[in-house]
Parts: structure tokens; C-alpha cells; sequence
């Protein structure tokens, strides 16, 4: 059989007829006449064609999971569906965690303040020639006992306590109201949702009497303006700024955030005052 496989690949590009004779009956012969290139062929196809057949077997069968590295598309999925959620977890943590140590920092270096106003020049009648204190003096001295002036005369004097506010106005931002006024529960403002990092503006000119941070607001602002009114800003991821900081109307004033422990989401709090009382911003400003 050997000798036969060798002579055929030695003239495997030639024709070969093959004698074959049955010991039984020595006279009779069959021949073929045959091509050895062919034959390999043929032989080599079949070869290919068992093997294919055997990992067809073994692929719909479990043994085929250990062969092929078979993976089961629910579990898969499963586990695709589990590294998500551990991802958005430790994306939480990591906002916690940033959350508290701003928290630990404000409760070592100061107190929670609302509506501090720091200042270095008083307001002092006796020298001032009008016979009533200008109106943000009014109105500090009032609702807010031992703060007296704004960062000096060049504040109480300037022209954004000398207009009138008009409404409607523009919101302070674009985006999706997500919490009504409801001064019965506690809250005197309303929640508007927007994509963290949007700008928030200034309904109105004013006087930034209060920019800090408080434990469950977060970053906060407070703005003083004519007539009495007076608007509140809280749960930015930064503010622009700062007390005493004169601001005009649509002037970028901080950015949308979820600072403080009461932020549920990326959202700003808007609150309108009139004279120590608070109002429904819905009634003051355009939401579409």
C-alpha cells in the first residue's frame, strides 16, 4: 500500500490504470483507468468534509461550550446589565464621597450662614442726606437685624435699587420644572431639571447679598432688587458671583449642579420674596 501511494504521487499528473484481480478466479481482472491528482482531491475534500461534520456535532452540543469558548447570550447579558450598574453605583459613591468631604471642609472652617451679608463701611443716617435709608438698607434692616450696608457707599447708591422690575421674565433657567411652590411643606421656591453645567442667570439687576455654601443647599446665592424683591438660587455645582458683586439682568450668575444633601438630581431652586414674604415664581416668570 505504500509502494502504491509513492508510485502515485510520483506520476500523479499522468493517467494510471489499476488492474485489480480476485484470488478466487485468477482469469478475471477489472482495470481503472484514473488520474492520481484527482484522487488525492477527492480523498482531501472527504477529509475536510468529516472534520466539519465532527465540530458541527460538537458545537450544538455542551461539549462545544469548552471547545469553541461557546458564551450563553443570557448570561452574558446578565453580566453586561451587572458591570452597568456597578459603574453608575461607583459613579454615586464617588459623587457622595466628593459631597461630604465639601461638607467636613464647611463644618471645620465655618458655620452654615443664610443671608450674611459681610461688609466693611456702615450706613450711617446722620451723614447720609436723604431722610430715609436707601431702599436694600430698608429692606436688610428689616428682615435681616445687624446687617446695615453692601459693600460700601458705591453699592447703596448704585442705579440697580432705582428701577422697576418687570414681570413675566425670562426663567433663571431653561429646563424642566420638577418641584412646585408649596410653601405649606417647607418649600417656598420651585425646581427646575437641567443638564448639569447649564448657565443660570439673573432674573433681574440686583446686589448679590449672600454667595456660600449651606449643608443641604449646597452652593447657594441670594439677590437683592428693587422694590423689595429679593431671589434665591441654590444647589449649584459653582457660582460666579460673590457677595456684594452688583449683577444685571440675564448675567450668568453659577452653573446648574446637585450640591447639598436635599439636591435629587442636576436642578436648580428658584425663590421669589417680596418684602420678607415669599411668592409662586410660576406667576412671575415664563415657563413654557
Amino acid at each position: 500500500m505504500k509502494s502504491l501511494l509513492k508510485k502515485l504521487i510520483e506520476r500523479r499528473k499522468e493517467e494510471v490504470t489499476i488492474l485489480l484481480f480476485d484470488d478466487d478466479n485468477p482469469h478475471q481482472q477489472e482495470s481503472y483507468t484514473l488520474k492520481p491528482t484527482k484522487v488525492f482531491a477527492i480523498l482531501g475534500a472527504i477529509n475536510i468534509a468529516i472534520v466539519l461534520l465532527f465540530m458541527a456535532l460538537f458545537y450544538v452540543t455542551p461539549l462545544g461550550s469548552f471547545m469553541f469558548n461557546k458564551e450563553n447570550r443570557t448570561i452574558r447579558a446578565s453580566v453586561v446589565q451587572i458591570h452597568d450598574r456597578v459603574l453608575a453605583l461607583q459613579d454615586s459613591l464617588n459623587a457622595r464621597d466628593q459631597q461630604l468631604y465639601e461638607i467636613q471642609n464647611v463644618i471645620r472652617s465655618k458655620a452654615d450662614t443664610v443671608f450674611e451679608i459681610r461688609s466693611n463701611h456702615g450706613w450711617n443716617p446722620d451723614v447720609n442726606d436723604d431722610p430715609e435709608p436707601p431702599p436694600a438698607i430698608s429692606y436688610l434692616a428689616s428682615h435681616y437685624p445687624g446687617t446695615q450696608s453692601l459693600q460700601g457707599d458705591q453699592v447703596i447708591h448704585s442705579d440697580v435699587f432705582s428701577g422697576i422690575i418687570s414681570f413675566p421674565t425670562e426663567p433663571p433657567v431653561i429646563g424642566t420644572l420638577t418641584g412646585r411652590y408649596q410653601p405649606g411643606s417647607g418649600h417656598y421656591g420651585i425646581d427646575i431639571a437641567a443638564r448639569k453645567g447649564t448657565d443660570v442667570r439673573a432674573v433681574a439687576d440686583g446686589v448679590v447679598i449672600s454667595s456660600d455654601w449651606t449643608i443641604n443647599n449646597g452652593h447657594t446665592l441670594h439677590i437683592l432688587h428693587a422694590q423689595g424683591y429679593a431671589t434665591v438660587y441654590k444647589h449649584f455645582s459653582e457660582i460666579i458671583y460673590r457677595t456684594g458683586d452688583i449683577v444685571r439682568k440675564g448675567d450668568v450668575i453659577g452653573k446648574v449642579g446637585e450640591t447639598g444633601l436635599l439636591a435629587s438630581g442636576p436642578h436648580i431652586h428658584f425663590e421669589l420674596w417680596k418684602n420678607g414674604v415669599s411668592l409662586d415664581p410660576q406667576h412671575y416668570i415664563n415657563l413654557n
